[in-house]
């Protein structure tokens, strides 16, 4: 058998699904020191923020018509190696399930064109609609202006709200491919900054470490998806660089957290209130930052930064 070029480069972003937004993104921006990739924006069906964590980003959004209370991890984002149309010919020869990509161009509050394939059969309550519904970016197709009518009647009807908060799942998994290089310079601003501020604030956060993903019957497509036919309820995936992904036992298949890399470990163990998970983790106390499960750990001598 042939072996297969590798489909995902990375972790690009973690997704967290907050009703109170502005009061979780707060709260992580100031607990963490994490600097803003882009502020609170209203984009229609989505009210979302970002926030840079040296090696991927995360996301704290709301979406139009759902009135479900509490705070999870949502959403899971994977770069691809190759050009949208070059994945999706690797995900059809892996049979790994997915919606057509959609691509959309944001003009604030950070100019980006970013084509979005969401993959299916990954995790429990993934959406059910066949695309993924954002700003149009202008696109005066056919096709362009009835996405661009169906999302103006979804963001902005009673009716409207209620039929995409159906079409919504509790999880979503996605391959992000972003284009900004004509504004390379901001990216490298955020860099500069989050170099700055990871040396002073107040856990010394180097990076994400790990996202933890409870597994129980979806590990075919785990399988499929990274080339890993060896995959267990146990494994431990490396891309090579960046945030490791970290499956585990259990009833069903969702993400279960994230680990904080940490560049002093033990300082920040005295300093702060944090649960022992064994002698190289710690984690917050439970209920701390909304029932989000976030561990840390030593950062290795080369912290992770995104390249």
């Amino acid at each position: 058998m042939a072996i297969m070029d590798p489909l995902i480069r990375g972790i690009d972003r973690i997704l967290i699904h907050a009703q109170d937004v502005e009061r979780v993104f707060a709260r992580f921006r100031h607990e963490f020191g994490l600097p803003v990739a882009w502020p609170l924006a209203d984009c229609g069906l989505l009210v979302s923020g970002g926030l840079y964590a040296g090696n991927m980003t995360i996301e704290i959004g709301r979406f139009t018509g759902s009135e479900l209370p509490g705070t999870w991890f949502y959403g899971l984002g994977f770069a691809p190696w190759k050009p949208t149309w070059e994945t999706v010919k690797g995900l059809a020869s892996r049979r790994v399930s997915h919606a057509p990509p959609l691509t959309l161009n944001y003009e604030s509050p950070v100019v980006m064109q970013s084509t979005l394939t969401v993959l299916r059969n990954l995790l429990d309550g993934q959406p059910s609609a066949p695309f993924w519904l954002g700003p149009s970016g202008g696109d005066k197709t056919r096709v362009g202006r009835a996405l661009t009518n169906l999302r103006t009647w979804m963001a902005g009807t009673e009716a409207g709200s209620k039929t995409f908060s159906m079409l919504l799942g509790s999880s979503l998994v996605f391959l992000c491919d972003n284009h900004s290089n004509p504004h390379q310079g901001r990216i490298n601003e955020l860099r500069t900054t989050w170099r700055e501020v990871r040396q002073h604030g107040p856990y010394g956060i180097t990076g994400v470490a790990g996202v933890d993903i409870e597994v129980s019957t979806n590990l075919a497509g785990w399988r499929q998806l990274l080339d890993r036919p060896d995959l267990n309820t146990d494994s431990v995936h490396s891309f090579g660089k960046g945030s490791l992904l970290r499956f585990h036992p259990g009833a069903g298949n969702r993400l279960l957290g994230i680990e904080f890399a940490c560049a002093d470990l033990p300082s920040i163990t005295q300093q702060r209130a944090l649960v022992p998970i064994d002698e190289k983790r710690v984690a917050l106390a439970p209920g701390r930052m909304d029932g989000l499960t976030i561990g840390f750990s030593q950062s290795p001598s080369a912290p992770p930064d995104k390249g």
